[in-house]
């Protein structure tokens, strides 16, 4: 099948996932930007030139009103906390990542008929224990890999580290130029004393995440609301144990004492706890790592997600299941931009 990949600008470019797995299970993958938003299914329309795709996967709300006035069915996903849930009729199908989102959607008036789970997924090839790793010195690592924005995680992570001797933290995200948010944290770090135990590393690329991973004794995600599940997946592929708030599709993603510890969200007290306890026991963090892997490996490995879409992409196109149109694994165009 074709499969028309379109976001709006505010969403962010998710990488390679699903659109990569996609176009190596044989469809034909179209990566593009809808920068009118609402109303404009002309443009694209006029974006695949007579050569529509079969289906359209929306990111995000503002990303189906553009698509469903093109022809095409559209399969809108919802990303963790978005705000905007105003669907256009006609939507196809409404993808959700796990079950707090599932029970948020309806909250939201979204039709029960409509709504799938499709969990997050991770490329468990390029995220794997055996490999390169960041260098390091004697002291314990902790790795948050994320949003630095309030509520994110970050915040709790800095005053958790307060509470735990001889631990360097190191914060993977935000922005290369001014950021309002890592300039919040450094001076939280220093009103708590642990500014020289603090690494801000900004935006980390795609090729160099798995070697800051391995480098980990812990990856830590503790937000106070529902987040992308993808950086945990990624630290559980490099078999690196998680501590993580019990919210959202981190509850889904991390077992608790089987893959990693949940906590309660906003308990900074409570998550400095879990993670002495995990930093202090060598087998307990390797335990965890290996079920980690197993889990990634087992149930968000993308080549499974790939497949669980390609299924409800032939259910609502009228295409028989297992049956991609394509010349093969390469055939992934970049993305575009139309408006």
């Amino acid at each position: 099948m074709r499969i028309a990949i379109v976001r709006t600008p505010d969403v962010p470019d998710p990488g390679p996932g699903v659109g990569a797995a996609l176009a190596q299970a044989g469809h034909r993958v179209l990566d593009l930007v809808a920068e009118s938003g609402p109303g404009g299914s002309p443009d694209l329309t006029a974006a695949w030139a007579g050569d529509p795709p079969d289906v359209v996967h929306a990111v995000g709300a503002p990303a189906a009103r553009a698509a469903v006035g093109a022809g095409v069915p559209v399969v809108v996903v919802l990303a963790p906390g978005a705000a905007d849930h105003e669907l256009p009729v006609g939507v196809a199908r409404v993808l959700v990542a796990g079950e707090d989102q599932h029970t948020a959607a309806l909250g939201h008036g979204i039709r029960r008929s409509l709504l799938r789970v499709v969990p997050a997924c991770v490329d468990t090839d390029a995220f794997a224990p055996d490999g390169p790793a960041l260098r390091r010195g004697g002291s314990t690592r902790l790795v948050v890999h994320g949003s630095l924005a309030r509520g994110g995680g970050a915040a709790a992570a800095v005053r958790a580290l307060s509470r735990i001797r001889g631990a360097e933290l190191l914060l993977a995200g935000g922005s290369t130029g001014a950021d309002p948010d890592r300039d919040r944290l450094f001076a939280a770090a220093r009103e708590l004393g642990v500014a020289d135990r603090v690494r801000f590393l900004g935006p980390v690329p795609d090729d160099l995440l798995p070697r800051l991973l391995r480098s980990a004794d812990v990856v830590v995600a503790a937000p106070d609301h529902d987040v992308p599940a993808t950086p945990v997946l990624q630290a559980m592929a490099c078999a690196r144990p998680v501590v993580a708030s019990a919210v959202g599709g981190l509850r889904d993603a991390v077992v608790d004492r089987v893959t990693g510890v949940q906590v309660r969200p906003g308990r900074p007290a409570e998550l400095a706890l879990a993670l002495r306890e995990v930093l202090a026991d060598d087998a307990l963090r390797t335990g965890y790592g290996v079920a980690g892997r197993d889990r990634a490996v087992s149930r968000f490995d993308r080549s499974r997600i790939a497949e669980a879409l390609s299924g409800l992409y032939a259910e609502v196109a009228g295409y028989p299941a297992g049956e991609p149109d394509g010349p093969g694994p390469d055939d992934r165009a970049p993305a575009g931009v139309v408006g």
